[in-house]
């Protein structure tokens, strides 16, 4: 994963567009003895092509952000050679051909550098979009409440919660609406939550809350107040009605003789009965 994050990959993609934005901005300005040669030379930097090719072999499928940044990418490169070609010789390029294309490459470089503060956020175990825990170090954590209830008999819930229809959030108002939703969600649950409680983003549309120092009938109060929170937030669509989004909740108490594996297969399971018989509302695992 080095070269997702270290200093040859993504600050080098960054060196290299610097110095390429320099030399298109002198050829989009100058008067120079064979202009249109140069032009030809003006290719884009190699680094980020390397990098996102070994982006989509190291990291799971399913990256839109870094996929629109690869279409941005093309974008900017296609557009850059095409103003440079149409300007008269001898005369800089009219301002709105420069500012569509300073738009285009301002807006790379800043999609690179949140990239590259996401996956030092990413390392340090948080979830890129949500802000919330990763899976990253969540088995550890886990464990730690199974070896406390082993030992003490303090018992403690698991929740798994599914957005609710989200495929139909993506199909219809597209994916940076469905990222929006999925980090107001998570601070729905954050806010929701006890400042002891932990919350995960398992991935996708899914979260697990751990209700720590809790019994089944306290979590499943917590729990009803996250689903009503969620149920009653929306986002404002302009001319449109407000987005409005629900939960599934599968709850589980945990039980001294299950593993990790046991107690999420066993929440998930609850969930998928939440799911069929109507969504917007928590199924307690057997």
């Amino acid at each position: 994963m080095a070269i997702l994050t270290g200093e040859s990959s993504l600050a080098r993609v960054v060196d290299e567009h610097l110095d390429w934005f320099v030399a298109w901005h002198r050829l989009a300005f100058v008067a120079i003895v064979g202009r249109e040669e140069q032009i030809k030379n003006l290719l884009p930097p190699t680094g980020f092509i390397a990098w996102f090719r070994y982006a989509a072999r190291a990291l799971p499928h399913d990256q839109p952000v870094i996929d629109r940044l690869a279409v941005l990418h093309d974008q900017m490169h296609t557009l850059a050679r095409l103003v440079l070609m149409k300007a008269p010789e001898g005369h800089g390029l009219a301002p709105e051909d420069y500012d569509a294309v300073a738009a285009k490459f301002h807006a790379f470089i800043t999609g690179i550098r949140r990239l590259e503060r996401a996956f030092a956020v990413a390392a340090s175990g948080l979830d890129l979009l949500t802000g919330l825990r990763s899976r990253v170090g969540m088995d550890e954590d886990l464990q730690r409440e199974i070896n406390r209830l082993q030992r003490t008999n303090q018992p403690f819930c698991l929740a798994i919660a599914d957005i609710d229809h989200f495929k139909s959030v993506n199909d219809t108002y597209g994916h940076d609406m469905g990222d929006q939703v999925l980090a107001a969600a998570a601070d729905v649950i954050s806010r929701q939550i006890r400042s002891f409680d932990d919350a995960y983003r398992l991935g996708g549309e899914e979260f697990l809350i751990c209700l720590k120092e809790t019994g089944i009938d306290a979590a499943r109060q917590v729990v009803e107040r996250l689903r009503e929170a969620l149920a009653n937030w929306s986002i404002p669509l302009p001319g449109r009605e407000p987005l409005r989004v629900t939960a599934s909740f599968g709850l589980i108490q945990a039980k001294p003789d299950r593993t990790i594996a046991d107690l999420l297969h066993d929440a998930d399971q609850a969930l998928y009965r939440a799911k069929h018989a109507g969504r917007n509302r928590i199924v307690v695992a057997d």
